[in-house]
């Protein structure tokens, strides 16, 4: 494109710059480069944000990445050293003095560049503004279709990292290009993994972002690594053990002096052993349900109105039912992966319960699962399982896209009460034996709603608590 610099004024225009590094290393670019022209730094990316321009570890990390990076060797052309937003990339628009836009390029991976001659054509006097960016195309969409119907019963190929690439054909390449900038977003367990890509995707769409965190160290620490990938300053911590409902309670006092815009409940743990929490409710029911089924009531009132709801379940739900029998643990053996997909189970349904209660005010409730997503938590609750499937495991980020997907886009707007993968709604039941009954779900509300006004079974048994996001 420098070498089009006269070509370009020619027609009347300029070519203008924009960086995200440190003016000092724009500096020295312009120098090498040997430029004349503008060249603007941006830090905080809000052009590029403005701009609709992608962002992540996915989007780099190209399969052609290499065939990129030789052909700009081949060219003459070498990748210096990286400054500012690794993570970013960029994009070519050619704008008329009207403000109206002759031609744009969203890079969708590293080395992605337009032809320049398409550029140059952009800069003729019968150019005309580009239409709405088109939806992915119909063919493409329903090969994605086609494909998934042939996937997702096999399980491994539907929740693996391979599921997510085919799934992802038929994404609308729209639905995340959003300005967030005047919503406000509540995600719990944020400090790692699903939690922390979340949270960095919502501040990377401008939202103003709480990491609600049992370790305020922690959280603080994510805070500050999102802040300083995003460029956005509203991002803030606030410390909860959602095990815990006197801290729920606590926490929820000061979050609701706002209004909120999206909740997402993503804190959990897989424990090994029998655990209870502070009022002596067992660890999972009190992490994954009561807590969260808690927070959601402390925060009623102040949700907006088309708030945004995400319940973090998992897949394993699939495999059990609705069972209240002996949901504190008490009359049979522990096992932590058993307590895990049930109460993964009571999500779903507890979020289809909330969907109806809050279907009046506008308030979308959904619940989603990630597939399987290489976390820690699977790394250090799942050994066997993360060894053996490693290789085909879900960055965080594809675990994580359908929560944004669910907070942020306006395709979601009007979806309430439904269970996702990867941005499409789910059968919450594949087995027929894992059926529940309307009583089952109405007896689920009732105990949540029980342990709340009795604050649990306060017993003094309990051994310390697992870690947890």
């Amino acid at each position: 494109m420098r070498d089009e610099i006269p070509a370009i004024r020619a027609a009347g225009a300029e070519l203008v710059l924009i960086g995200n590094g440190a003016r000092i290393f724009a500096e020295g670019f312009r120098d090498e480069m040997k430029l004349d022209g503008p060249l603007l730094v941006d830090p905080d990316l809000r052009s590029y944000r403005a701009a609709g321009l992608r962002r992540g570890r996915v989007e780099i990390l190209s399969p052609r990445l290499p065939l990129h990076a030789v052909r700009a060797l081949w060219s003459g052309h070498r990748q210096g050293e990286v400054q500012g937003d690794a993570w970013q990339l960029g994009g070519v628009f050619v704008i008329a003095a009207g403000g109206n836009l002759l031609y744009e390029h969203r890079s969708r991976e590293a080395g992605d560049h337009p032809p320049v001659a398409e550029v140059l054509a952009a800069l003729r006097p019968d150019a005309t503004p580009v239409r709405e960016a088109a939806a992915a195309p119909v063919f493409q969409a329903a090969l994605a279709r086609v494909l998934g119907a042939l996937a997702d019963p096999t399980i491994v190929l539907s929740f693996s990292r391979p599921g997510f690439a085919l799934h992802a054909l038929g994404f609308q390449p729209d639905d995340l290009d959003v300005d967030l900038s005047e919503r406000r977003c509540l995600v719990t367990g944020a400090n790692q993994g699903l939690g922390y890509e979340s949270a960095l995707a919502l501040a990377d769409l401008g939202a103003e972002v709480t990491l609600l965190c049992r370790s305020a160290e922690r959280g603080e620490a994510a805070a500050a690594r999102i802040r300083e990938q995003t460029g956005n300053q509203r991002v803030t911590v606030e410390p909860l053990d959602v095990a815990d409902l006197d801290d729920v309670r606590r926490a929820a006092a000061r979050l609701r002096a706002h209004p909120v815009d999206v909740l997402v409940h993503n804190a959990g743990a897989l424990p090994d052993r029998r655990t209870l929490s502070p009022q002596g409710i067992e660890f999972t029911m009190a992490a994954h349900v009561v807590g969260p089924h808690l927070l959601t009531r402390e925060l009623e009132a102040a949700l907006a109105s088309a708030a945004r709801v995400v319940w973090v379940s998992s897949g394993g739900m699939y495999s059990q039912k609705l069972d209240l029998e002996d949901w504190n643990w008490e009359s049979r053996p522990y096992d932590g992966v058993t307590a895990y997909a049930q109460t993964k189970r009571m999500q779903v349904v507890l979020s289809e319960l909330w969907a109806e209660r809050l279907r009046a005010r506008g308030v979308c409730v959904n619940a989603m699962h990630p597939g399987w997503a290489d976390t820690s938590g699977v790394r250090t609750s799942l050994p066997r399982f993360h060894r053996l499937m490693r290789t085909v495991l879900r960055t965080p980020a594809e675990g994580a896209d359908t929560i944004v997907w669910l907070a942020a886009s306006a395709a979601a707007a009007a979806r309430s009460g439904e269970f996702f993968l990867d941005r499409e709604a789910r059968s919450t039941h594949y087995l027929p034996f894992t059926r529940e009954s309307e009583a089952q779900r109405q007896a689920l509300w009732e105990l949540c709603e029980r342990l709340l006004e009795c604050g649990g079974h306060r017993r003094s048994g309990s051994s310390s608590d697992p870690e947890r996001r």
